[in-house]
């Protein structure tokens, strides 16, 4: 009688983990747990637990133009060394954001996706990207904290970072000595020496009426746009006191800079810059290419301090690698882009398309140090944050870009950002309708 209870009772518990098992599959199209009962792992020669590719498995890769010609070199490298055939397609991010949402479940996207930080949120909330999961340790250890951290979302990281994006200081050597931009109050009086209105010559621009780039002078007086490290929209810091102080000394810098906020276009500075008639020019890294070949020799440096002795923090923007939830390879996937992120491949991306490595070291590299812009570009990296990712980010651009035009027009600055923040509070509202 004993046996036979005992038989009923391990056919039981047989029953329940065998309706576990095929309950796995059906998790309400919860990716993680599907592709971690199918994960397989090999001992690489130097010792390594890599992922193994599922049999038969072939990877499709998009990213944007700009970054094509090193996918198609890498992904040939990639399928000669594991046998996963890689096909690569030209797609924009934006394109790649409207297409994983109708041909992901369709089973026509793209296996890797290439996008910017801030569009994490949204491809969290589509359920379309998968946790970097595997490879999460060797990540956070091996990549700047600012490029991990705009590549996690809710404490769960996303993405492989790939570069890193972010704005400095430029400046015309044969114009600027480097020691007059030791500190902002140095920049100030350079600028009033050097700024020549009716010769269109200017010491100093940067676009003003944008809080990406106005950014700085915020972080550098302790103010912030959302509390909790930007995780928290019901704290909107933009108009503290420490906003305000920020706004004033913003707005004192007309005195060197006197015109309308909406003339500094990134057009009419980049012409000014290369035509020798503006000195020290706030722009962003992707010109470093642009202006290595100028007829004169040009620098770049971080932001320098500001008065109160705070060194600012600029925004940071991240591109990374994304591996989709609707993969039917996760293993090749995840492989891929953890292949295309290691330190020999980042800096074959460098040598092929300019983009500057997330990864912490790089500026070790000869050919990186080689360019001194690039390596000036590294070291503000070290004091940048990256881009809030909330949706409702897309509440505070345009509030913003008002009330800086406004502020720099010589508007106050404590009621300017009062109406801004009640206008951002207004269009967050709309949100959650």
């Amino acid at each position: 009688m004993k046996t036979k209870k005992w038989s009923f009772l391990l056919l039981s518990i047989i029953l329940v983990f065998s309706l576990a098992g095929c309950s796995g599959n059906e998790n309400g199209g919860n990716p993680v747990k599907q592709t971690s009962q199918t994960e397989q792992t090999a001992v690489t020669a130097e010792g390594q637990e890599e992922l193994t590719p599922e049999p038969g498995a072939k990877l499709l890769v998009w990213d944007g133009k700009d970054g094509v010609p090193f996918l198609n070199e890498i992904a040939k490298e990639f399928s000669d060394k594991y046998k996963v055939p890689v096909q690569v397609q030209e797609q924009g991010a934006p394109e790649q954001m409207k297409k994983m949402k109708t041909d992901g479940p369709a089973g026509l996207g793209a296996d890797v996706l290439v996008l910017p930080h801030d569009n994490l949120s949204e491809a969290v909330a589509g359920g379309f990207v998968l946790p970097n999961d595997f490879y999460e340790a060797q990540t956070r250890e091996e990549f700047q904290e600012t490029a991990v951290n705009a590549v996690t979302k809710d404490g769960i990281l996303y993405g492989y970072p790939r570069n890193m994006e972010t704005y400095a200081l430029y400046y015309n050597k044969k114009l600027v000595k480097e020691s007059d931009l030791a500190s902002w109050d140095d920049i100030i009086s350079f600028s009033k020496k050097f700024t020549d209105v009716k010769n269109k010559k200017y010491g100093f621009m940067m676009q003003l009426n944008n809080l990406y780039y106005a950014f700085p002078f915020f972080s550098g007086f302790k103010a912030y746009i959302f509390g909790k490290d930007n995780t928290d929209p019901n704290d909107i810091g933009l108009n503290s006191p420490e906003a305000v102080e920020a706004m004033k000394y913003y707005q004192s810098m007309r005195e060197i800079l006197p015109m309308e906020a909406a003339d500094a276009t990134t057009d009419v500075k980049t012409a000014l810059f290369q035509e020798g008639k503006l000195a020290i020019n706030l722009d962003g890294v992707w010109n470093i290419g642009n202006f290595s070949k100028l007829p004169f020799e040009v620098g770049m440096i971080p932001l320098p301090k500001f008065p109160n002795g705070e060194i600012p923090k600029t925004f940071a923007g991240v591109k990374a690698y994304y591996v989709s939830a609707y993969s039917k390879y996760p293993n090749a996937a995840k492989l891929f882009a953890r292949y295309v992120t290691t330190q020999e491949a980042l800096l074959k991306n460098f040598e092929k398309t300019g983009f500057i490595p997330a990864r912490k070291g790089m500026e070790n590299e000869p050919a990186i140090k080689a360019n001194p812009m690039v390596t000036g570009a590294i070291e503000q990296f070290k004091h940048s944050v990256a881009m809030p990712t909330l949706f409702e980010m897309q509440q505070v651009w345009a509030p913003m870009a008002n009330a800086l035009e406004l502020i720099w027009k010589g508007n106050d600055a404590k009621a300017t950002l009062d109406n801004a923040v009640n206008s951002m509070k207004e269009g967050i509202k709309t949100l959650h309708k």
